[in-house]
């Protein structure tokens, strides 16, 4: 079982941590106790002592003050290295456990996807690149969270600092402009929470749970229409069935992340989503009339300028689950998005 296969290398690196620790509690003890040292034998120098007399005294706690600065020298790099390496190891534990929740949430869902990565990426010399998927992946997530705070939540709670600020030197002064300046904060306020609102609903849309994925879905492309003034066209074939929620949060991310390309680089105008509900598998289908790309030449873009990213997220998130994805573009011929998931367990 992968399950099993996870927590034998999970506890494997919780044994090399372990080890890494205690080595790195003894450095840290030693570099201290040469600190205390290097203190001890500098106060005992009488340096008045040196400056009336042409002999050289004191030779022996200097050479060694020397010595033990050198040996410090030697050891701070050693700890930047063991602190590196606990935290590489913290990060592939996180992981390792992450994937292990989601095994436990479905214990037959995208195991052999799952167990060929994990294989895989172990098994690479470089342990820096363990896990690479997953942990690309999950830092994409955190990098669009923490945008998203930064450019909204957070400006806006430092407007907030500043006008609390303005109005305790304007409360006794001008109370008129202090109940309006108040006024305004009760507007940020409202829109702070708003925005927190719409990133809690984007981490895990609770939709889901109530209405089912096709008008989660739905809403979804209503919202991205109204908001950028576009044409979204959505239809469903075959018999709506129960979806793991796991693949239907996948499924709206790419769904999200295709239609923000065609509107962001392809300039499209009308975006068509289709779903196909299958007895083993569902397909969903975007399409757009946008600028459309060269195919092959994404790798390049994406080294060259960081650009491209999107699309590698979707497909990263598709392999996940086992499924396929397939991206059909031509400049100036618009992009289609083709993307097929299991949706039986025992698939």
């Amino acid at each position: 079982m992968v399950k099993e296969y996870l927590e034998k290398t999970r506890d494997e690196f919780y044994d090399s941590r372990q080890s890494l620790i205690e080595k790195l509690t003894t450095a840290e003890n030693h570099y201290k106790e040469n600190i205390k040292l290097i203190q001890m034998l500098e106060d005992s120098s009488d340096e008045n002592y040196e400056a009336f007399t042409p002999r050289e005294v004191n030779s022996y706690n200097k050479n060694k003050i020397r010595e033990i600065k050198e040996e410090q020298n030697l050891i701070e790099p050693q700890l930047k290295t063991l602190h590196k390496q606990i935290s590489d190891i913290d990060c592939k534990i996180d992981e390792i456990n992450s994937i292990i929740r989601v095994c436990n949430t479905d214990d037959s869902a995208a195991d052999v996807e799952i167990s060929e990565v994990m294989s895989d990426v172990i098994n690479e010399e470089d342990s820096g690149l363990f896990n690479r998927v997953l942990l690309e992946t999950v830092e994409g997530e955190r990098q669009r969270i923490a945008r998203d705070l930064h450019d909204s939540t957070v400006q806006s709670l430092t407007s907030l600092l500043h006008k609390t600020e303005l109005c305790l030197k304007l409360l006794d002064i001008d109370p008129i402009r202090c109940k309006l300046e108040l006024t305004s904060q009760g507007k940020i306020l409202k829109d702070i929470i708003n925005e927190l609102r719409n990133m809690i609903y984007n981490l895990r849309p609770m939709s889901f749970d109530d209405i089912g994925f096709n008008i989660t879905v739905e809403r979804a492309l209503d919202k991205l229409k109204n908001a950028n003034n576009i044409r979204c066209n959505f239809k469903t074939e075959g018999d709506e069935c129960n979806v793991d929620s796991i693949v239907s949060l996948t499924l709206l991310r790419v769904i999200q992340e295709a239609c923000s390309n065609s509107i962001k680089h392809g300039h499209a105008k009308v975006i068509n989503v289709t779903i196909v509900y299958e007895s083993h598998s569902l397909t969903l289908t975007v399409e757009d009339d946008g600028d459309g790309f060269n195919v092959s030449a994404i790798p390049e873009v994406t080294r060259s300028d960081n650009s491209g990213f999107g699309l590698s997220m979707m497909k990263e998130r598709v392999y996940l689950l086992s499924g396929k994805i397939k991206i059909d573009s031509k400049p100036g011929e618009g992009c289609t998005i083709k993307v097929t998931v299991p949706i039986n367990k025992e698939d």
